[in-house]
């Protein structure tokens, strides 16, 4: 796949995006336009549509410019989110005493690497001092942590990740490592020995894993980036590469979502039942938790002055401007890194009931 010099459109005439929401504020995005390919703008917009007679349907409009790859950063932590309770489900399924638990049980992260110690409380978590799957689910929707996410990825286990986003057809996603957190590729695809408590004591054992999946960007253009980085305290000359960093289409990212906060879609183009068996009550807790502010929680407590309402929220400060905030929700997952900033968002204007992603 080849970096093309002129943006793509696809599913709609230019008219729509470049006409009717860019060129109106040429002061706005002028600029951008003129540097798409550079900036590798990406957008996708999917307008919900309310079947009277059948299942809703999406009206959609994209552009894509620049080169294929992008880094979608913590945007693939609803993948991590998804996963997880995926596996605690199957869990339950094959063992009756964990059947009565839920994302609420306590875990044990036996230490994998050098250097590393027992991992069994957080200080963060008001309700007991426990980690769970299910705290970790609010501080990764919340304030987007990166040591939540790597215990998602850990108890999900890299190949049950990402062979669950294969499962529900999106085929481009590639989960490789965990965040912030730097090993080498290898090392990335180990998880630990979890276990699960009560009492504080083990009921059953997730053993370490290696996942033997092979995972590649090299069909993606683009994936050199930049003219220099640092490793460790030294500057290295030259581009990075992202041959084996994360990866998600944009479009993938975005049926993420919809196959998540809204199951009832027809999504075109995805198979009959694509998507993810979640219980309805997980579903609905990451739909909850999503639409939070940092400022709402309790568990965990987030003072305001450091995570305003917008934290995890880009799209809301233009969105709150024109509708009051108490008639939108902004179901949000953003991530930002390396140059790159991306949000996947659905937006739903309860005067109205319109909603899109």
């Amino acid at each position: 796949m080849g970096c093309h010099s002129e943006p793509r459109w696809r599913d709609t005439p230019v008219s729509f995006l470049k006409e009717g929401l860019l060129a109106p504020r040429p002061d706005q995005f002028a600029d951008i336009l003129a540097m798409a390919d550079e900036a590798r703008l990406k957008i996708e917009l999917a307008i919900v549509t309310e079947g009277e007679d059948g299942p809703p349907s999406l009206e959609r409009y994209s552009f894509d410019a620049g080169p294929d790859y992008y880094y979608p950063a913590s945007t693939v932590k609803t993948c991590a989110a998804i996963a997880a309770a995926l596996q605690l489900r199957e869990l339950q399924e094959r063992v009756p005493a964990v059947r009565e638990l839920g994302l609420d049980a306590p875990l044990r992260f036996q230490p994998l690497f050098e250097g590393e110690t027992v991992e069994q409380s957080d200080p963060s978590h008001l309700d007991g001092g426990t980690i769970t799957l299910g705290h970790d689910i609010r501080k990764v929707f919340l304030v987007s942590d990166n040591a939540a996410y790597n215990h998602l990825y850990e108890f999900a286990g890299n190949a049950y990740l990402n062979e669950t986003m294969q499962r529900a057809g999106l085929t481009s996603a590639r989960i490789f490592h965990r965040l912030s957190e730097f090993r080498s590729p290898a090392d990335q695809l180990r998880t630990p020995r979890i276990e699960l408590l009560r009492s504080g004591e083990p009921i059953v054992a997730i053993p370490e894993r290696s996942s033997g999946i092979t995972l590649t960007n090299q069909d993606l253009s683009g994936t050199s980036i930049g003219v220099g980085y640092t490793r460790g305290d030294d500057l290295v000359e030259g581009p990075m590469s992202f041959l084996q960093k994360n990866y998600i289409s944009l479009r993938d990212l975005q049926d993420l979502h919809i196959m998540l906060l809204r199951p009832d879609i027809a999504i075109s183009g995805r198979p009959q039942g694509a998507g993810f068996s979640l219980r309805d009550e997980d579903r609905a807790f990451m739909a909850q938790v999503m639409a939070e502010t940092p400022g709402a929680s309790s568990d965990p407590f987030y003072d305001a002055s450091s995570y305003p309402d917008d934290y995890s929220k880009f799209l809301a400060p233009g969105v709150w401007r024109v509708v009051p905030k108490e008639d939108v929700t902004i179901r949000d997952k953003v991530g930002r890194a390396y140059g790159f900033s991306t949000t996947n968002s659905e937006v739903t204007d309860h005067r109205t009931g319109r909603s899109y992603f």
